[in-house]
């Protein structure tokens, strides 16, 4: 399965070093609502829940654990991760993400409790923007639109996550490297 590309909207968020305490450090859980243009990225979701359903149990059960170690679950409409936001990362005031698709991320000054970003991926091609408000320091929504070339022709991606902070500790879930 090529989910690769539904790491995008995890990216990297830094916050301005003077912004009172954003981000609580420890197990956060986002959930990710995937719609796109042509819904070819959909199709793709779908199709990859189809063939996990599709699995023995014991095949089935090695990927959901493979995925569940990295804090993944698919579902009807996008994907829910968790992720571990680290002392470190919450002292630079950084969201995580999987540093894959080869991008580089731009953020504006915060506004507010709100930042806004962008970023260039090469691997697929992609690029987009948003923006993410922090409700308190242990919860945010953003909103992300893209263009990526991830299901082999160009299309068109918004992403409308949340994230709320689970707990202290990560257990199993380790920070992005």
């Amino acid at each position: 399965m090529k989910l690769h590309y539904l790491a995008l909207p995890f990216a990297v968020l830094a916050v301005s070093a003077h912004a009172a305490e954003i981000i609580k450090p420890g197990l956060w859980e986002t959930n990710n609502k995937i719609n796109s243009g042509n819904g070819k990225l959909k199709d793709a979701m779908a199709m990859a829940q189809q063939q996990l359903a599709s699995m023995n149990p014991e095949q089935r059960a090695k990927i959901e654990g493979m995925m569940a170690r990295q804090g993944v679950v698919l579902n009807n409409d996008g994907v829910v991760a968790k992720v571990c936001i680290t002392k470190e990362m919450a002292a630079k005031q950084q969201l995580p993400v999987q540093q894959r698709g080869n991008c580089s991320f731009q953020n504006s000054p915060m506004t507010g409790k709100t930042m806004h970003y962008s970023f260039t991926c090469t691997n697929p091609d992609g690029r987009g923007e948003g923006s993410a408000t922090f409700t308190s320091p242990t919860a945010y929504t953003s909103s992300t639109r893209m263009t990526t070339t991830a299901t082999g022709a160009s299309e068109t991606v918004s992403v409308e996550s949340t994230g709320r902070w689970l707990a202290a500790d990560c257990g199993a879930v380790r920070p992005p490297q």
